[in-house]
């Protein structure tokens, strides 16, 4: 696939920009890529790049145009086609001052390089075929991961995670769609075989059979990656705010036994089962004349609303009243568990009155107050937000709503094509769909993807990376 830059003035420019965040620190790297890397290089420093060992870091000063030196810098030098980018890059290890980072990009472009747009090393490394769209997308989000367990996921995907899974399953695509166009153009010769409508069958069964479980990882991959958020709903004073802390590790909310404390959400972040997970605690749902208050209930019905879980908390030292199952419709229609709090003290509200007459995995008992069940309820959210970690952690999961849509595409064109030969249409039919489908593939791996989806992810990129 070859480069255009992005944009016709930038075809064959050579870019430089710090590899490395700004502000002070003990090492920066400037880094240079295209076909005149190696020519800046030598005009910044002593160095004869064509003498260098490729990958291998090399004393020099550094230098601007008029001679005068900038640092004393390590450096090191990526031929074509081996490098990042898939063009000749050079990078400049230099001691971490911002003046001289920015002395040493001055004299890089003063040589004949331009400034690096956002995600430029990364777009290219696309265009010259180093990685797939799924793999950049993997590289963005392993950059902004929040968890240790967000960040494996990422780099699963970095390292091809969903191409290795949907390559193939494409490649038999193309191989059905070519024995369907031979059915198709050449079925009246004797050396073409015949395409059953039983076999078509069986083939696109066996490549949605493989399609189905990676849609199926999205949702848990799409948290992995955006985080989830979990709303503490109920009634005033059972305990909300006093959980939140208990789940945040940390005074988050102001705890007092006046009903209405809270009169907006407060909310804190957590990693459960590698999940970033938003825990938000919201203002009692009840009938009040405090405008104020009735704002903040009007603010957590739209929390709630829009929560992955909701943490239904009762009182478990009274009994349940009008109020609480009033509220519990509200929560009900959401996923949901039912946390029975204060159980400190003695055991009045079981969760079986909101529960359908019966305790389950939906019920957990806790204390907020001392500690006790909190680990029970951690880990309970954690089967609700991630019920497929164990197959997420072994794969790369669809991770966005690009992923999401073009897998469905694919499963929705193949449904259509087995429909086609198990009512005995002629080849052009299933092999239509067949074809979209393949396409669908080709979509999410980049092979086929629009200039916008391009620019969408690659300006989300730091300016060297």
């Amino acid at each position: 696939m070859e480069y255009n830059g992005g944009s016709p003035s930038r075809e064959g420019a050579t870019i430089v920009s710090p590899a490395t965040p700004g502000g002070a620190g003990a090492v920066s790297i400037v880094r240079l890529s295209g076909p005149a890397a190696f020519r800046i290089l030598a005009a910044l420093t002593p160095l004869s790049p064509a003498g260098l060992a490729p990958r291998t870091l090399v004393r020099a000063e550094v230098r601007d145009a008029g001679g005068a030196a900038l640092d004393d810098a390590l450096i090191a030098c990526f031929p074509a086609p081996r490098s990042f980018t898939g063009e000749d890059v050079a990078e400049l290890h230099l001691h971490g001052s911002p003046a001289v980072v920015d002395a040493v990009v001055r004299a890089a472009c003063a040589a004949g390089a331009v400034p690096a747009e956002p995600g430029e090393f990364s777009r290219r490394a696309f265009h010259h075929g180093k990685m797939d769209l799924t793999q950049a997308e993997g590289l963005a989000d392993l950059i902004a991961a929040r968890t240790g367990e967000a960040a494996a996921a990422a780099l699963r995907q970095m390292r091809g995670g969903i191409g290795s899974e949907v390559g193939p399953l494409r490649e038999r695509l193309l191989s059905l769609l070519a024995a369907l166009e031979a059915a198709i153009d050449f079925g009246d010769e004797d050396d073409v075989p015949e395409a059953k409508p039983e076999q078509i069958a069986e083939r696109v069964c066996e490549i949605s059979s493989r399609l189905e479980p990676l849609l199926r990882s999205f949702e848990a991959g799409r948290r992995f990656r955006d985080g989830a958020t979990v709303a503490i709903a109920g009634v005033a004073n059972v305990g909300k705010s006093r959980l939140l802390n208990r789940l945040a590790g940390e005074e988050r909310a102001i705890v007092d036994e006046a009903p209405g404390t809270t009169r907006d959400y407060l909310q804190a972040e957590v990693s459960l089962a590698g999940i970033p997970v938003l825990v938000v605690d919201t203002a009692g749902l009840r009938r009040t004349e405090d405008p104020v208050e009735r704002k903040g209930v009007l603010r957590s019905r739209d929390v709630i609303a829009r929560a992955d879980l909701v943490l239904f908390v009762l009182d478990g030292g009274r009994a349940v009243e009008e109020v609480d199952r009033e509220a519990f419709r509200e929560a009900a229609g959401r996923p949901h568990l039912l946390v029975v709090n204060k159980s400190d003290l003695p055991a009045v509200a079981t969760g079986e009155e909101l529960a359908g007459g019966k305790e389950g995995r939906g019920v957990v008992r806790v204390s907020a107050k001392t500690g006790e069940g909190i680990a029970s309820l951690a880990a309970a959210v954690a089967r609700e937000l991630a019920p497929s970690e164990g197959a997420v952690r072994a794969q790369a999961p669809l991770t966005r709503e690009r992923h999401r849509l073009a897998v469905e595409k694919a499963l929705s064109a193949l449904g259509r094509a087995k429909a086609s030969a198990a009512a005995g249409l002629s080849p052009e039919f299933p092999a239509a769909d067949v074809r979209e489908a393949s396409r669908a593939l080709a979509e999410l791996l980049g092979e086929v993807a629009p200039e916008e989806v391009l620019d969408e992810l690659f300006r989300r990129f730091c300016i060297g990376k």
